[in-house]
């Protein structure tokens, strides 16, 4: 089972994380407190090879404005694994499937069932 981050809500200190961008990218605190006076949050997005900082309030500019990089509170939701199959070919969506595939109703579709699915 592969999982995903879910934004909670908005960046709180007490939240312990998992954290990410107000756009879903996950995000790598380095430290709540010992940034700049008016950055005190730093910590990197992605996998961006740059810091990136935040108010104490983990936004992103100053001024509060609603902006893709503000920090949000997370955490960690499973997410199905799904592909298919044609004979020894494995296809991570169907439409790769069906556009490499000449027999297309020999594609079987496989899809992960998450604990407390179906019941």
């Amino acid at each position: 089972m592969t999982t995903k981050l879910q934004i909670i809500g908005p960046y709180t200190p007490e939240h312990e994380g998992p954290f990410c961008t107000r756009d879903g990218r996950p995000v790598r605190l380095l430290t709540k407190t010992d940034g700049s006076k008016e950055f005190p949050i730093v910590g990197f997005i992605d996998n961006e090879k740059t810091s990136s900082v935040w108010t104490e309030y983990g936004h992103f500019f100053e001024t509060h404005d609603n902006h893709g990089n503000d920090l949000m509170n997370a955490r960690e939701v499973p997410v199905a694994r799904e592909f298919w199959i044609y004979d020894d070919l494995i296809f991570a969506s169907e439409a790769a499937a069906k556009a490499n595939c000449y027999w297309t109703h020999r594609i079987i579709h496989v899809r992960e069932v998450l604990p407390g699915e179906g019941e």
